[in-house]
């Protein structure tokens, strides 16, 4: 069977989509131009107004293939195996582009990624990609990362986070969350693999009591299970368990770039339950680093030492921000406040839906996870060895992230003092750190710090500090030095530094 490739400007999507879906899918014009208007569409207007489209027909679909063989073949009415591809590229693109050696140059920088469209209609939407690029706005900051794929037999790499709709059989919201964790993890570390909707069934099939497709969903300890079996050391954080610090946690794990599931619904007045993902959030703007509170979940005896020093200690997560999600109800990269996550829904029984738990797909040999480790930088920076200045005023900017990834940031960083930069590199680390940097609103809106803690995140015990791996603030350095067993300081004149940024991109 030939491959098609057809290409149009994107303010003619209607007309070519309605078109295919007629010819390709079965579907007749009036139903066709609803299907376009109230799935399609949304999608669509997303996008630059100068963009182009390619459409490729037939398409196969590695995800849609593996749900039409494990379900959709085995019905009496005849469902389509293949699916169609909707590419996007930014200005101008036509078939010889595709021909011409520096004409495919121009065409890779202009490549913003793919849609694909399945028969299982009402539910088009299948698996995607789209470049934050392609969208007419896109403030924030993201998880994001590469995936390689082709048009017109030409190969294309676009950056973004995979998204698809559930199909509402053979994968529900749940699933579809899995699946685009997966695909995203997958396709960044080696470590992991991406799943296919079987795969899912599969793992899940030993803690199920019922079967399991037509899905009905899954309940927030399956996922995690899921997520465990995959690899992970997930961790489950609930609003309940941890009150006015659970939005708080959830913001740490953006910043560390750590993609999590959250679970929203509006019980016990509605019957809403829904999962989806978090995976960034908007850039800062100075008027809210002006509102940045004080911590106020402290002890006492902490509150008490704070208030006898007048130190002033504001957390970056507090900061009140818009994150985005990846929503299977939506188009990809919703912005939202975690207040109210679905307030973009047109339907108003949404709008009180409210985070009640979230998950997070740690690396299995964090031990240190990021409530313990927020309340070891407070206490250590209020108790001591060495607190404090009185009069501090700070706010402390907690994250995740990789030794080498952050031996890297280091190494590259021009603004940071040669002895506090060789210091660090020279400092064995493990896999994975906990840093937190010390600013101020002035400095923030520049995007500089002035002091620096880093512990390490495989190392659970809290005892005598003995997850400190080096500290910098207030012109000291405290260390442990390993020969003598014990922490120990150096006076050294501190600058500021710019912040680490390589956990979420633009």
């Amino acid at each position: 069977m030939a491959i098609k490739n057809i290409i149009a400007e994107i303010k003619y999507s209607k007309d070519l989509i309605t078109e295919l879906l007629k010819v390709e899918f079965n579907i007749d014009k009036v139903n066709s131009e609803l299907l376009y208007d109230r799935i399609i569409k949304p999608h669509i207007d997303k996008i630059k107004a100068d963009s182009y489209i390619v459409a490729e027909l037939p398409y196969i679909d590695k995800v849609y293939r593996d749900s039409y063989y494990n379900y959709y073949s085995s019905k009496l009415n005849c469902y389509k195996r293949d699916t169609i591809r909707i590419s996007f590229f930014e200005g101008i693109v036509n078939q010889d582009d595709f021909r011409v050696a520096e004409n495919i140059k121009r065409i890779e920088k202009a490549y913003l990624g793919f849609i694909v469209l399945r028969p299982t209609e009402p539910s088009l939407i299948g698996r995607s990609v789209l470049s934050p690029k392609a969208l007419l706005t896109n403030g924030f900051k993201i998880c994001k990362t590469t995936f390689q794929t082709t048009v017109n037999s030409v190969k294309f790499e676009v950056k973004g986070f995979p998204h698809s709709s559930q199909d509402a059989e053979t994968i529900s919201c749940a699933e579809t969350t899995l699946w685009a964790l997966m695909e995203y993890f997958g396709n960044k570390y080696p470590e992991y693999r991406p799943v296919l909707p079987s795969d899912i069934i599969k793992t899940l099939k030993q803690v199920s009591s019922e079967r399991q497709v037509p899905s009905k969903g899954l309940n927030i300890q399956q996922m995690s299970f899921a997520l465990k079996e995959y690899g992970f050391g997930t961790r489950i954080y609930s609003r309940h368990q941890y009150g006015s610090s659970f939005e708080n946690l959830l913001s740490c794990y953006i910043e560390s770039g750590i993609p999590v599931i959250v679970a929203m619904e509006n019980r016990p007045n509605g019957n809403i339950g829904h999962a989806l993902l978090c995976i960034g959030h908007e850039d800062l703007r100075d008027g809210e680093i002006d509102k940045a509170k004080e911590i106020g979940s402290l002890d006492a005896n902490l509150i008490a030492i704070k208030a006898k020093k007048n130190i002033r200690i504001a957390d970056y997560d507090d900061i009140d921000k818009k994150f985005v999600f990846i929503d299977d109800n939506q188009p990809a990269y919703q912005v939202a406040d975690l207040k109210q996550p679905a307030i973009h829904y047109s339907d108003r029984q949404w709008h009180t839906c409210q985070i009640t738990y979230f998950i997070a797909p740690l690396y299995s040999k964090i031990y240190l996870e990021a409530y313990e480790a927020k309340s070891f930088f407070t206490r250590f920076l209020l108790q001591g060895p060495i607190p404090l200045n009185d009069n501090s005023d700070i706010v402390l900017r907690c994250f995740l992230a990789s030794g080498r990834s952050y031996k890297d940031s280091i190494a590259k960083n021009t603004t940071m003092q040669v002895d506090l930069k060789e210091m660090i590199l020279e400092t064995s680390m493990p896999k994975f750190v906990w840093v937190a940097e010390l600013t101020n609103k002035k400095l923030l809106k520049t995007k500089e710090a002035k002091g620096l803690i880093i512990i390490d995140a495989t190392e659970a015990n809290l005892i005598f500090n003995k997850p400190l791996i080096l500290a910098a603030y207030d012109d000291n350095v405290i260390c442990f030095d390993q020969n003598l067993g014990k922490l120990i300081n150096y006076a050294l004149s501190l600058r500021n530094f710019c912040i680490f940024e390589n956990n979420l991109q633009d």
